[in-house]
């Protein structure tokens, strides 16, 4: 029987790593949070202002509005936690797969939260034959794969098509001067159960986390010793620091 994820051990040392994982999720979830609670508390603060003037509504007109005015107040409040706790959850699953990269060995790099045009990718490890470029989705229930899309029960979250996410992995390579080959596309599940065997589909690998270390230090196809690693690496961290590459 599979292991939980809450079972995977803790590292036992730490390989080369940059960034903060789950870092851009709670920065994404506190910014979509925020920001419609502030308008919306703003509109509120001025037709409070405007109903304590004279020539507003007063009586009991006044109050059904600033009643409403409160309700609105608590919804958006509520939507405003529950966008911010989704994005945690995100967050969370970011760390228990950076768990799982930070055990490899040492000669194995990993970025997390590497800027990639608009976007960020949740994680970038480079092993000393290929490069793995790794989404985390942190769903609850399974998670399967139709019409080459990635499916949380009924509901398709948009950038999770299969040929999206191998066309980030092919963005990856062509900004690092390596062929399309050499950078592996991957998605791997946190809290959730993967509705088909772990492996490649279409290009991109889909699996559990508990299956994510057997997959990567495993049998798998290599391509012998990475190109120009050095100069990989060098590119990576200059994308980590916000240099141009």
């Amino acid at each position: 029987m599979k292991p939980h994820q809450d079972d995977v051990p803790p590292p036992t040392k730490t390989s080369g790593r940059q960034g903060i994982p789950g870092l851009h999720a709670r920065n994404r979830g506190f910014s979509s949070a925020l920001s419609p609670l502030i308008a919306m508390a703003f509109g509120a603060g001025m037709v409070f202002a405007a109903v304590l003037k004279p020539t507003f509504i007063q009586g009991w007109h006044a109050g059904v509005l600033l009643l409403l005015i409160a309700f609105g107040l608590y919804v958006t409040w509520k939507r405003a936690v529950m966008i911010y706790l989704r994005h945690e959850e995100g967050a969370r699953g970011e760390e228990q797969v950076a768990r799982v990269l930070d055990a490899l060995p040492e000669s194995w790099q990993v970025y997390h939260g590497l800027p990639l045009g608009d976007k960020e990718l949740d994680h970038v490890l480079v092993a000393p034959d290929q490069i793995f470029s790794i989404e985390t989705v942190n769903w609850r229930g399974q998670v399967r794969v139709i019409n080459h899309k990635l499916m949380h029960g009924e509901k398709f979250y948009p950038g999770y098509e299969l040929e999206a996410l191998s066309a980030r992995a092919a963005a990856l390579a062509e900004e690092l001067g390596m062929p399309q080959a050499a950078v592996t596309p991957m998605v791997c599940i946190v809290g959730g159960r993967y509705g088909d065997y772990p492996g490649m589909k279409d290009g991109v690998w889909l699996g559990e986390i508990q299956d994510l270390g057997t997959f990567l230090l495993g049998e798998r196809a290599t391509k012998g010793k990475l190109d120009a690693r050095a100069e990989v690496l060098k590119k990576l961290e200059a994308k980590m620091s916000g240099e141009n590459v």
